[in-house]
């Protein structure tokens, strides 16, 4: 018989203390992905024994809520408004995968916060959206 492996946003993970799912958010869907590629392996090699289950305590959740606001919740501590937007700010920075990728999107929220929005990317992405339907 062959397996179905299924990660991230696609699969039904349950959490072995809650008995609920996982959510389907980045964090869960990167651990996933490893627990998914080790046990692909064991297949391949004939080794089913040595297979593993995904277990995941989670770190935490953030959102992006405003202009400088954020919401989080870390290791089971709140927090709220420009703290946690500058948490979330550093985290997602921290995690892009190149200096390259880093350097333009610093330089995209200076941007954003030094001028005010550009009309005519509006009206760009409007015009975008148009020509998709």
């Amino acid at each position: 018989m062959r397996e179905v492996y299924a990660v991230g946003d696609c699969g039904f993970i349950a959490d072995p203390y809650t008995g609920k799912s996982y959510p389907p958010i980045a964090q869960h869907a990167i651990g996933e992905a490893k627990v998914a590629a080790k046990n692909i392996i064991y297949d391949i090699e004939g080794k089913f024994d040595k297979k593993i289950k995904f277990e995941y305590k989670t770190k935490g959740m953030m959102a992006e809520i405003g202009k400088r606001t954020g919401v989080a919740t870390l290791f089971g501590f709140k927090v709220h408004g420009i703290l946690a937007w500058w948490i979330w700010r550093t985290y997602y920075l921290s995690n892009l995968p190149t200096i390259n990728k880093k350097l333009r999107v610093m330089a995209d929220w200076i941007s954003d916060l030094l001028f005010k929005p550009d009309v005519t990317m509006v009206k760009r992405r409007v015009k975008e959206q148009d020509k998709e339907k």
